[in-house]
């Protein structure tokens, strides 16, 4: 097993009982691997993870704290997809969970960055949104080069936002581009003196 997914498994299985905990957490996922759409005039959330585990993390929070139902979609490897991909998804009121969560703002405008709520709260809640950046779209460098955690981010705004979030934890983090002509950006953290 790499130790992307090594990592990926232990964060997933790690027990956090604080709600601000969970809802950074969940709030972060939902904006990382996910996404709002509009179907039937209504808003349905979707978010893509590349775990089992992850998906089912995700799913128990989002029932526990928001007490919002949710479906999982398991989309095995085909054409483009070379892996399995597993896709929480809660259509049943979509824009109840979205406000919850701080995706839309007041105004029904989607976040750019993170949720307010999120990028000014405690040390605690700053882990928490590593954590949920990290099982939505992170990734570690495999051994033998530098060692770093990248998680790719849907945005500029999203990648200072986790940029800020590392700095209240006293870690060193950069925001960088990748992707080119996809405009998409990511948060790189390395490990300085923190364990």
């Amino acid at each position: 097993m790499a130790m992307t997914a090594k990592v990926k498994d232990e964060l997933a299985r790690l027990p956090v009982t604080r709600t601000c905990c969970r809802k950074a957490e969940v709030s972060t996922m939902l904006r990382f691997a996910g996404g709002l759409h509009i179907v039937g005039g209504r808003i349905v959330i979707e978010a893509e993870l590349d775990t089992a585990q992850s998906a089912r993390r995700l799913r128990a929070s989002m029932a526990e704290v928001y007490g919002s139902s949710s479906e999982l979609v398991v989309m095995s490897p085909g054409g483009l997809r070379k892996h399995t991909r597993y896709v929480v998804r809660a259509t049943s009121e979509g824009e109840v969970l979205a406000r919850q969560t701080g995706l839309i703002d007041h105004r029904g405008r989607p976040v750019r960055g993170l949720p307010p709520r999120v990028v000014g709260a405690s040390v605690c809640d700053a882990e928490a949104a590593w954590r949920g950046a990290f099982l939505a779209h992170g990734s570690i460098t495999e051994p033998g080069r530098s060692t770093a955690l990248e998680v790719t981010c849907p945005g500029p705004e999203a990648a200072l936002a986790l940029v800020g979030a590392a700095r209240r934890l006293g870690i060193q983090a950069k925001r960088g581009r990748c992707g080119g002509w996809t405009g998409s950006s990511s948060a790189t953290a390395t490990p300085s003196g923190r364990c």
